[in-house]
């Protein structure tokens, strides 16, 4: 058998929404790969996989990658990163790489697959997607997402904050997801207010995992920033 990797999507959080495509890589590979932050804190899809894994069959394997915006740090993490990769599997290891909600949806395995096709050019690389976060979060609401001919767009938070920006948005897209909000949140409610859009939003925190905190009532919302796993779904559209 020949070496290769599978980048695994388990979802927003719970496990039973990993796929069972998702699962069966999992149990099936010789490596697991988890990121972790390199302040030490826990590898959240690791914790989620864990049911699933064999010690005693199975070598697991944490990757330090930096919290950052800065690719001055990122490059040389991803690069040490692939470089691990492609040493532990040798030629003949099966592995798949852990990641939350969908792989190629503002995951970071691209970066480490960019890599990877360098230090590691025949290296056969396969993705499985994974339940997006505000597909879990609109389920839970039963918010409908798009219905008909109407048109939605997901887009990063972090530069979508101002009342303007939404307002044009809303005139194009029935509805509008905005991920990883926590930081910007209070901006973010200054303006769904200013936009008089409060009431066709809904926030969602750590989807699927211990301390869910999902709602429609954004004007409970204390004006701080929240968790760096959280969203923001506006909807213009026909809601329950």
């Amino acid at each position: 058998m020949n070496a290769e990797l599978t980048a695994v999507g388990l979802g927003p959080g719970d496990p039973e929404l990993i796929t069972l495509k998702g699962l069966r890589a999992v149990q099936a590979a010789d490596v697991i790969f988890a990121p972790q932050s390199r302040d030490g804190d826990a590898s959240i899809a690791l914790r989620i996989a864990t049911p699933w894994i064999t010690p005693s069959r199975q070598e697991v394997v944490t990757l330090p990658l930096p919290m950052t915006r800065d690719s001055g740090q990122l490059r040389p993490a991803w690069q040490a990163a692939a470089e691990v990769m492609a040493t532990t599997l040798g030629t003949e290891r099966r592995g798949v790489y852990l990641l939350l909600g969908d792989p190629l949806l503002y995951g970071t395995f691209f970066y480490l697959w960019r890599e990877l096709r360098v230090c590691a050019p025949t290296l056969p690389v396969k993705v499985i997607p994974g339940v997006t976060s505000f597909a879990a979060a609109a389920a839970a609401a039963g918010m409908p997402l798009a219905m008909a001919d109407e048109r939605l767009i997901v887009l990063p938070a972090s530069y979508e904050t101002d009342a303007a920006t939404l307002q044009r948005l809303l005139t194009e897209f029935a509805t509008v997801v905005l991920m990883k909000a926590g930081s910007v949140l209070p901006s973010i409610l200054t303006a769904l207010t200013q936009a008089g859009l409060l009431d066709h939003a809904l926030y969602a925190e750590r989807v699927g995992l211990e301390g869910e905190f999902i709602t429609r009532d954004l004007r409970q919302l204390p004006s701080q920033p929240r968790p760096y796993l959280s969203l923001v779904i506006v909807r213009r559209g026909e809601s329950l």
